[in-house]
């Protein structure tokens, strides 16, 4: 692998911007909680183009046909690097956040498909279509709990 950042420089190597290259994400798996729509699919998005393979998760059974044309996108892109397939996935998987269990399921799935899950972010939300100062507590209690699922698979 070639030298990269501060060791290229003080290797003497020929100036060269490599740093990009060090974000790519080829042979990395992702989870991102809703992940259907909105930020949570352009976060997917992002990942997908950086090499990952995707796993977006929301609450319908199955993606709308938006998700679907993004889908499509990514399978478009070209390969980061000419020649190997590395183009990056998205897959979906409906699921609710507020369950713990079937969280922790669907990512013991994810590692049993891919072998491994590098990445998860926990962007789903619940949005009751009250104002912040209105919010309810006991909702807000709700929001508070959704990403508890992370805390076994990542801790």
């Amino acid at each position: 692998m070639a030298t990269v950042g501060v060791a290229a420089a003080l290797a003497g190597s020929s100036p060269a911007r490599t740093i990009l290259s060090s974000f790519f994400l080829v042979d990395r798996v992702a989870l991102v909680t809703g992940a259907q729509r909105g930020i949570g699919l352009e976060m997917a998005l992002a990942l997908a183009e950086a090499g990952a393979t995707v796993y977006c998760i929301d609450l319908p059974a199955a993606p709308d046909a938006k998700w679907l044309e993004v889908q499509a996108y990514v399978v478009a892109l070209p390969d980061i690097i000419s020649g190997v397939n590395n183009k990056g996935r998205l897959e979906y998987a409906s699921g609710d956040v507020t369950d713990q269990q079937q969280m922790w399921t669907i990512a013991e799935d994810i590692v049993k498909k891919e072998g491994r899950l590098d990445i998860c972010i926990a962007n789903a939300g619940i949005l009751r279509g009250a104002e912040c100062l209105e919010y309810p507590a006991e909702e807000f209690r709700k929001v508070r709990r959704i990403p508890a699922f992370l805390e076994l698979t990542l801790g």
